[in-house]
């Protein structure tokens, strides 16, 4: 619960996610959370043993992006939400999905375009310098200065994602050059379809005026030669769809179930090959399942929202911001859209959300109160199960009056974000425990305590309270005594 204005997660018992076990001093979590004290999200199924359950934090050092760029995270929530990053060809926020081909559609021919990327090395070629050459934030093995067309095309057919690549030289048998005669390396991806993002490129021990560039986006795809030739990129424009827009993914096999109705079939571990000729419909049976309307040019199926698939036959779920993501630049996360938040399974036979334990709403967009459930329904029937800014609003000073705070004040702040996502409970009067599942006992002045209250600071005179009757109450600045045997003394006089 927040304290002060826009600040909260402070440090609490069994970290407000579990219950605390006072004689063996250990912390009984909720579902879904893990650690000593409750401190972090647990990875569902242990990430099915496809993947490494890993902090946002860990996520962000030790890995790139899509387009292969590196950032950092150490907001609140970096070393407490966990997720799963999977290992290659798995997919999920439990890495439980297995990947499928991904190829061209064939029957939109206007797409035709392989991509084509442009690089220039201008370091010296003797030199023991080397660069590793990033894609889709996978590294290639390390590429030497003084690579062949032939060496830098199978270190760039090290990064798993990269099926084949044609590579050529315009001047020379040597990758860097540092002799003003430029050599314009042609990278064209042969079995990737595009669009494709950029490499991206590391050096390593190579002089300090070395430089390494890459032209592959539309606001830099070109490179001038020595000559003042131009030379320039191409960017990709084929499909690159889960079995080509043209077969049904099984996830729990990674292959693809090819269409054939009404006729039409294709074949192919993508479903990229048309088998028969020529075709006379969109996919579906009936067309586009009654849930889409027909392309007649492309024979493509364009489906009603709540649809998806090549012929419409699945549902799909609602999206919410991610819980576990890459970074979208230094300490800016939970910003992307995906099905489920990115924390439970899509349902494609009913459209609805399967949540990780600890997390509800129609996208898993919301961390629960974790009572007997994630759901508003909990707190044990003690309580309301409310968001973190409704919480801050009904905070209370010590005292226990009303002493509302603000938190989640500015929208686009990154460290707020869980304003209105992340759940607690607010109990009842004589309920506690961080899911009102405890009774609170009843409080009163300890009887063996013998308070002293200054009551005159100049001369030093304090009452002292006879225990056997007291009965003190607080009103803000003094404390009184009523119904209490008092006894004055000077504290420095020595007189009774």
């Amino acid at each position: 619960m927040a304290e002060i204005d826009d600040t909260a997660h402070l440090e609490t018992t069994c970290s407000g996610r579990g219950q605390c076990d006072y004689k063996t001093g250990e912390c009984s979590c909720a579902a879904g959370y893990v650690g000593i004290a409750c401190e972090r999200t647990k990875c569902k199924n242990d990430c099915s043993r496809r993947g490494t359950c890993i902090s946002m934090r860990h996520h962000a050092d030790f890995n790139r992006n899509h387009e292969s760029l590196q950032y950092s995270y150490h907001q609140w929530d970096a070393d407490k939400l966990y997720g799963c990053e999977c290992d290659l060809g798995y997919a999920g926020y439990d890495c439980s999905k297995r990947i499928c081909p991904h190829g061209d559609d064939p029957l939109t021919l206007d797409e035709s375009d392989d991509e084509v990327q442009l690089l220039r090395c201008t370091a010296s070629a003797s030199s023991n310098g080397h660069f590793v050459l990033f894609f889709d934030g996978k590294a290639s093995s390390s590429i030497p200065a003084s690579s062949s067309a032939i060496t830098l095309k199978h270190a760039l057919q090290t990064i798993p994602l990269i099926v084949d690549v044609d590579v050529s030289y315009t001047t020379g048998t040597t990758l860097c050059r540092d002799d003003g005669m430029d050599n314009i390396v042609y990278i064209k991806f042969t079995h990737n379809p595009g669009p494709l993002p950029p490499l991206v490129a590391e050096t390593f021990d190579m002089d300090p005026d070395s430089v390494v560039e890459i032209a592959a986006s539309t606001s830099f795809g070109m490179l001038t030669d020595y000559n003042g030739v131009n030379h320039f990129s191409v960017k990709g424009n084929k499909e690159n769809e889960e079995c080509s827009n043209r077969g049904i993914c099984d996830q729990t096999t990674g292959s693809c179930d090819c269409f054939d109705t009404n006729g039409d079939q294709y074949a192919g571990n993508d479903c990229s090959e048309v088998v028969t000729s020529p075709v006379t419909t969109c996919p579906g049976d009936p067309v586009c399942s009654d849930r889409g309307i027909c392309d007649t040019s492309t024979k493509r199926c364009i489906c009603e929202v709540g649809y998806t698939g090549g012929d419409c036959s699945q549902r799909s779920c609602p999206r919410g911001l991610t819980w576990f993501g890459y970074p979208s630049s230094n300490d800016v996360a939970h910003d992307v859209m995906e099905e489920c938040s990115n924390m439970g399974t899509c349902q494609r036979t009913t459209g609805e959300c399967r949540c990780n334990d600890g997390f509800f709403g129609s996208a898993c967009e919301y961390m629960g109160c974790s009572g007997d459930d994630a759901s508003q329904t909990s707190c044990h029937g003690h309580g309301r199960c409310i968001s973190l800014r409704e919480l801050a609003l009904n905070h209370k000073s010590s005292d226990g009056t009303s002493s509302p705070i603000n938190y989640g004040t500015d929208a686009n702040e990154p460290s707020t974000f869980d304003a209105d996502r992340i759940f607690g409970c607010d109990c009842d009067d004589g309920y506690g425990g961080f899911d009102c599942e405890l009774m609170t006992c009843p409080t009163g002045v300890d009887p063996l305590q013998i308070p002293q209250i200054c009551m005159n600071a100049p001369t030093k005179v304090c009452a002292i309270i006879q225990p056997a009757f007291a009965n003190v109450f607080q009103d803000g600045e003094a404390a009184m005594a009523v119904g209490a045997m008092v006894q004055r003394k000077t504290v420095a006089g020595g007189s009774h």
